[in-house]
């Protein structure tokens, strides 16, 4: 092999070398970053761990078996700044819900950003149509929607603390619990009709929004029965007609006070429904009265009325703090019993009551425009609604939640076509949410938003402008200023 042969050998064997040192760098660095990404860590360096989820968080998304997920529609690019900055909130939470529930390189929680304008066949596909929300999904039924009006406590009309991922959590336990919650409707006493489309008489809506918090539905008729199911999370009553049959009335009576039961009744003005002496025994009283309002502000145009005080309550708080009103066409009186027999382990709440310009009506039937009558008519303010409370305390001195009696004086509030007015919707769903403990089941403080603002002048600000422009380049000159004259010397 003469010599510019053995040359050409040696510059293919180079290359070649050449060639598998950067195929192995390659591969090396691919099997770095693999297990980077499979295998990391992050530290919150943040002054109040902003971006640490709760220890009670990450102990229930540990438990998450199926993939849920999150859809957000939402966007960093909308003409209105304060979404821009939900926007930016919402997204750094949920990236620490992904982080959590990461395994092996996938997400058991999966966070995606849709515009259901620009991608209407994607929004369409997931059944998605609301703007500005958060939707947790879970399989093709179990759904739940949350605005944006839920994720922030606000104090004198400015976001005070952001409550997202207790929110967050809240709807990753509905979404994803094997034995969700099951409410039995009454039926067989006229009551509203779950399968009823009607805008008047039906409450299907409300069955609908029940199923996509993934809470089974279901009627029951109590006199076809000899005890409540066992798995009933909740009795609803909704707008008897008749009265209930006294061996169903001891049928609820055994519910609420042996199983701790839980029971929601809705009742109409002039309906006789047989529940007297339970309602007795949990110191409720429905006189047959109805609220008459006299307070403009508290009546709609065609005479719908307005409910808009409210106690202090987790039922009602929510609505107290958004201002949200509750509207029916009229409302019958339900309040605390004064004669009720003396139980230290029965909490009342009365939950609402209507303006001080109203009265409670008895003489309602005729036709007769109402007018108060001090004899017999009750004062107002008036109390539509109370929930009723048993604490049962254990041999260890453990006070034990027992049954909840749930009483509001109308059922047209839920019907189809008034549900998704104001505050209706917000109550039902609150209502059945403390009822079955959706409401008390976390405890994770809110975040307080910080904020930094800067108070400065027109000559400060064009001081400031001045100095950001032109302080970079001159301190970056200087230095190099000073090394020219060291070499030179």
């Amino acid at each position: 092999m003469n010599l510019i042969e053995s040359y050409q050998s040696n510059r293919l064997v180079d290359r070649l070398h050449a060639v598998a040192q950067f195929i192995l760098v390659f591969l090396i660095l691919a099997a770095v970053n693999t297990i980077a990404m499979r295998n990391y860590k992050r530290i919150d360096t943040t002054l109040g761990r902003d971006f640490t989820l709760s220890a009670q968080t990450v102990a229930y998304l540990a438990q998450i078996e199926q993939p849920i997920k999150v859809v957000v529609t939402l966007s960093d690019q909308d003409n209105d700044l304060g979404i821009r900055d939900i926007f930016y909130d919402v997204k750094s939470l949920l990236n620490e819900y992904e982080y959590e529930t990461r395994n092996n390189g996938t997400n058991r929680i999966q966070v995606e950003y849709i515009d259901i304008y620009k991608q209407a066949s994607k929004a369409k596909e997931l059944g998605i149509d609301q703007e500005d929300s958060i939707i947790f999904l879970s399989g093709p039924q179990t759904k739940r929607v949350i605005p944006i009006n839920k994720l922030y406590h606000m104090v004198n009309n400015e976001l005070h603390e952001f409550l997202g991922e207790s929110v967050f959590t809240q709807s990753v336990l509905e979404v994803s619990q094997k034995n969700p919650p099951h409410i039995y409707f009454t039926s067989g006493h006229g009551e509203l009709d779950l399968q009823n489309f009607t805008s008047g008489q039906g409450i299907s809506r409300l069955q609908d929004e029940l199923k996509s918090r993934n809470i089974k539905v279901s009627t029951l008729n109590l006199a076809s029965q000899n005890k409540v199911p066992e798995n009933a999370s909740l009795l609803i009553i909704p707008g008897p007609k008749t009265r209930f049959l006294p061996q169903e009335q001891e049928l609820l009576k055994t519910y609420l006070r042996r199983s701790s039961g839980r029971l929601l009744v809705l009742l109409e003005p002039g309906d006789q429904h047989g529940l007297d002496d339970l309602l007795f025994d949990w110191g409720i009283l429905t006189d047959n009265a109805i609220a008459v309002e006299t307070d403009r502000a508290s009546v709609i145009n065609g005479g719908d009325l307005m409910i808009r005080r409210y106690s202090s309550h987790a039922i009602t708080d929510e609505l107290l703090e958004m201002g949200l009103h509750i509207t029916t066409d009229r409302a019958r009186v339900v309040r605390e019993d004064p004669g009720r027999p003396i139980d230290d382990s029965l909490i009342v709440t009365e939950l609402m009551e209507t303006s001080s310009q109203s009265w409670g009506e008895k003489n309602y039937a005729t036709e007769e425009t109402p007018t108060y009558d001090p004899a017999i008519d009750l004062v107002g303010p008036i109390r539509v609604g109370a929930i009723s409370e048993r604490k049962v305390d254990s041999s260890l001195g453990i006070s034990i939640p027992g049954g909840r009696l749930t009483v509001i004086g109308s059922s047209n509030f839920i019907t189809n076509n008034r549900i998704q007015a104001s505050g209706n919707l917000f109550l039902v769903l609150n209502a059945i949410n403390y009822a079955i403990d959706r409401v008390a089941q976390l405890n994770i403080p809110p975040r307080p938003i910080r904020k930094v603002k800067l108070d400065l002048s027109i000559e400060q600000l064009l001081i400031s402008r001045y100095l950001i422009w032109f302080g970079p380049p001159l301190v970056v000159g200087f230095f190099g200023l000073i090394v020219y004259l060291a070499r030179r010397q």
